[in-house]
């Protein structure tokens, strides 16, 4: 199960990022981070769907995936690509 909190939800529509796609970048996205903040373990994916990298951060708890952010990682015009 997978539970949006209200800033992600307003991150998703910002940036245009659909439900599916967060369940694409869980099931499927690469873990880049995992660390303790204010004692909770988060975790970050990111995958690349449909021309663009998505980030998905957020925690599990009590078997629930707690969606905390997501958004659009664009590259600097400087960045190898």
């Amino acid at each position: 199960m997978i539970e949006f909190s209200d800033h992600a939800q307003k991150a998703m529509q910002d940036d245009n990022i659909s439900e599916g796609e967060v369940e694409a970048c869980l099931k499927h996205g690469e873990l880049e981070i995992k660390q303790i903040i204010n004692g909770e373990m988060r975790y970050g994916k990111q995958v690349e769907l449909k021309n663009k990298v998505i980030m998905v951060i957020y925690t599990i708890k009590d078997g629930i995936d707690r969606i905390i952010t997501a958004y659009i990682i664009r590259r600097k015009k400087w960045q190898k690509q």
